[in-house]
């Protein structure tokens, strides 16, 4: 049986909207890496993601994920405390419509609750600005975590559009 879903559609069409955040974590760092590894990537969409329902990728292969990967209009970015990795995010530059999509955006459970999704959020946000596009944007749905959607609203961003979905149970 199919599931509804909310879907959400936020965008920021000026960079002087976002309301940044900060994180008290010590020894916090977000590099723009891990492209040269699809296994690695792979992991971290599974692990992030299998409590959210994020399933079109699962049955990539490691080509698939290799060649997603070689985009050079695609950004990596992994958050790590200390060795340990925290989280990640990725972005896609469309230069066709000037626009940045932050694709993913997650982080591993024993980060809940520290800041560590807005202040990663920040990061992405500014990040994407760098671009100079239009606007950027992002979706999220109610099997998403709990706190995506207002962790976007509270960085400035705006819903632009929703829509219910139907998705398998």
């Amino acid at each position: 049986m199919d599931k509804k879903v909310q879907r959400y559609f936020l965008e920021m069409k000026n960079k002087e909207n976002l309301i940044p955040s900060v994180c008290g974590i010590y020894n916090l760092t977000i590099q723009e890496r891990g492209k040269e590894d699809p296994q690695f990537c792979k992991f971290l969409y599974h692990k992030i993601g299998e409590d959210f329902h994020w399933k079109d990728r699962l049955a990539w292969s490691i080509s698939d994920w290799d060649n997603y990967l070689k985009n050079e209009k695609l950004k990596f970015y992994i958050a790590y405390v200390g060795d340990d990795v925290a989280g990640y995010y990725e972005y896609l530059h469309h230069d066709d419509i000037q626009e940045v999509e932050i694709t993913y955006f997650g982080i591993f459970k024993n980060y809940f609750g520290k800041k560590l999704g807005a202040y990663l959020l920040t990061h992405a946000l500014e990040t994407g600005w760098k671009h100079n596009p239009k606007r950027v944007w992002v979706h999220t749905c109610t099997l998403d975590h709990p706190n995506a959607l207002r962790n976007y609203i509270a960085r400035g961003m705006n819903i632009y559009k929703k829509e219910l979905v139907l998705v398998p149970a």
